[in-house]
């Protein structure tokens, strides 16, 4: 089988591939592999004595290389895929996906590739869930974390003092076996479980919730807001905490039921990559292209159902090869699908500082009639969202939008066609809706910069400060009310 680097070189040279002859640079090769062009020829001399292809050297400086392959791109990719199935070599199936590669080509053995995703029980009776990811996991860091996706996997690998139940809408035990709230609110005393075992083994305390508490509580985390009412904790013995707030909050147990306020052990510096706590699951294994749990025996709770839980990445699902459709085998009945509709909606937020036109009620009201949420779901033959007038979808319903008001309306507010900075998520569908609203937008003269924000690797860094209009989506935590107190209360989200 070809090497990985092989494949990558192939999918870059197929667009200027004639009769499986191209033509290339050097540097371009060394760029694509981030080494020389002396280790580039190389690897080319290596291809062609395995008599994958024959290389032609450019001749003089800067002349472009000639090579052609011995068997078309499309048959080696076929060969590729087959050989990884029977083998079950994921680590190599979907680094091929990663490239530019016609999806079509992997349509004969597409059901195999699937059969390898979603419930499987393998050797030794191990139940593993294998899902398909479209983008790489951000950061883990409980205090730091403002993503859906990476907040519900902190509720896996860690447990906090409570836990809210969906089902009946209520505060159930957690690490806190028992709890009072004294004093109108101020005071919430907690009675710790004894026992409870983080991965390195060590049992966990009072100090354990005391400290992270502590943590959560300064400036510059996801987690200040929640907690700026304490005054003080207390720790009358290793399994007892006491929480005094400034003033009363019938409401401040739920806020201890988050995912970004697990409780980490003391005694271990907080490594995202090496995460530690209570949790149902062990993160053993992130890199670049997986993330996978593995089942922790010690549970103070119910042992998981499953072993092992893998998350595989696979960035260009435009056009998905891999769709995993069910829960593994059919006529296993001891997993069922269960699919519900969820919260949220998609938002356009103007930066005041930094967008002078947004002062303007005209300019804002000429956005609203511009963003037509009936017109964008036709014209993108979307049919799974629906128009968001709240924030509730049950209470929504569609709204009246005049297009020819825009222009007045952009009259009034002085706007003459100036470039404005307008920032998505890197998401499939978003950068989809992105563009429709640059079309549309440039109808009627307004001028957007498109700037799309990588929501893996640039979310948190990307100078938002210049950015003058961001269109997202808030996506809430399975506690429906904390997650609409946090819609409009929450600092860390975008003005």
């Amino acid at each position: 089988m070809r090497d990985i680097a092989y494949y990558d070189m192939r999918a870059f040279l197929l667009e200027r591939q004639i009769d499986n002859t191209a033509t290339f640079r050097l540097n371009e090769l060394a760029e694509k592999w981030a080494c020389s062009d002396k280790n580039v020829k190389r690897k080319l001399k290596k291809y062609q004595e395995l008599e994958f292809c024959q290389y032609q050297p450019g001749q003089g400086r800067g002349n472009a290389s000639k090579i052609t392959f011995a068997q078309s791109f499309q048959s080696e990719i076929e060969d590729f895929i087959r050989t990884a199935v029977e083998q079950e070599n994921l680590d190599k199936l979907l680094g091929l996906l990663q490239f530019n590669i016609p999806r079509e080509w992997f349509s004969s053995v597409s059901s195999e590739m699937n059969e390898l995703f979603g419930l499987h029980t393998e050797k030794g009776d191990q139940d593993i869930l294998r899902l398909v990811i479209a983008r790489p996991f951000s950061i883990l860091d409980p205090l730091h974390t403002s993503i859906n996706m990476e907040s519900s996997l902190l509720l896996q690998l860690g447990d906090p003092l409570v836990r809210f139940d969906t089902t009946t809408n209520t505060v159930m035990p957690c690490i806190a076996h028992h709890w009072k709230a004294e004093h109108n609110s101020t005071v919430w005393t907690f009675h710790i479980r004894k026992g409870i075992r983080f991965h390195h083994g060590r049992t966990l305390t009072s100090t354990d919730v005391y400290q992270t508490l502590e943590k959560a509580m300064q400036k510059g985390t996801v987690t200040h807001w929640y907690l700026k009412d304490i005054a003080r904790i207390e720790l009358p013995s290793e399994t007892k905490i006491t929480i005094h707030l400034h003033t009363p909050n019938p409401f401040f147990i739920r806020y201890l039921c988050l995912g970004s306020l697990v409780i980490l052990p003391h005694d271990v510096p907080f490594d995202e990559y090496k995460w530690t706590s209570t949790g149902a699951f062990k993160l053993t294994k992130r890199s670049s292209q997986k993330l996978i749990l593995e089942a922790f025996d010690d549970h103070f709770l119910e042992r998981p159902f499953l072993d092992r839980i893998e998350f595989w990445l696979v960035k260009d699902q435009k056009n998905p090869v891999i769709t995993v459709t069910n829960m593994g085998n059919a006529d296993n009945t001891d997993y069922t699908d269960h699919a519900t509709k969820d919260y949220g909606v998609n938002i356009v937020t103007f930066n005041f500082k930094h967008c002078t036109f947004a002062h303007h009620r005209a300019f804002r009201e000429a956005f609203y009639h511009l963003l037509d949420p009936q017109k964008m779901l036709h014209d993108l033959e979307n049919d799974e969202e629906s128009e968001a007038s709240s924030y509730f979808f049950h209470k929504s319903s569609p709204q009246k939008r005049d297009s020819s008001k825009i222009t007045a309306l952009l009259k009034s507010a002085h706007y003459n066609g100036e470039t404005l900075r307008f920032a998505i998520l890197s998401h499939a569908k978003t950068i989809r809706q992105g563009r429709w609203v640059v079309a549309r937008a440039a109808e009627f003269g307004i001028s957007l910069d498109l700037q799309i924000i990588d929501i893996s690797s640039e979310f948190y860094q990307a100078k938002w400060e210049d950015i003058d209009i961001n269109m997202g989506a808030d996506v809430p935590s399975s506690d429906i009310e904390i997650a609409f107190m946090d819609f409009y209360g929450n600092p860390n989200l975008a003005p």
